[in-house]
């Protein structure tokens, strides 16, 4: 049985700038410098097979792989499967109407936690840690946009 942790945040931009934005996730210029996630783009583009390495900003914090399974523009999707580390499962983000001004940017984060010392960790530390990690990452996206 997997997990759900969906974080919104309401961003006063048009949708097209939020998507294009999204899809440059960790390796964008707005991303928070404190942020514990670092992501590498394995691929060098990116579409439904980019291939990122994910690592945590700790030594010898975990890492792991993910891949983009869905990119749709029209539809403002982005899923982002697990294909191995201490994660089962996928991250999306989407983009829907908030008000009149407003988009709603949500993160999602779908998941069971792969091994026993793993599961102490995310219910001890990094769960907490991730939660937080999120909301920086979408208020830095949010004053970036809301700047434009």
């Amino acid at each position: 049985m997997s997990d759900l942790i969906r974080q919104e945040i309401a961003i006063e931009a048009e949708p097209e700038a939020i998507f294009r934005e999204l899809l440059i996730w960790g390796q964008s210029s707005w991303w928070p410098r404190s942020s514990l996630m670092r992501f590498k783009n394995l691929s060098g583009k990116i579409d439904t097979q980019t291939l990122y390495l994910q690592k945590v900003k700790f030594p010898f914090a975990p890492s792991w792989h993910t891949k983009n399974t869905e990119v749709s523009e029209s539809k403002f999707y982005i899923k982002r499967c697990f294909l191995d580390g201490m994660f089962k499962g996928f991250e999306e983000l989407l983009i829907s109407e908030y008000s009149q001004r407003s988009k709603k940017v949500a993160y999602c984060f779908n998941y069971e936690v792969n091994g026993f010392i793993n599961k102490i960790m995310w219910k001890t530390v990094f769960k907490r840690l991730h939660i937080n990690n999120i909301n920086l990452v979408l208020g830095s996206l949010k004053k970036f946009l809301e700047k434009i």
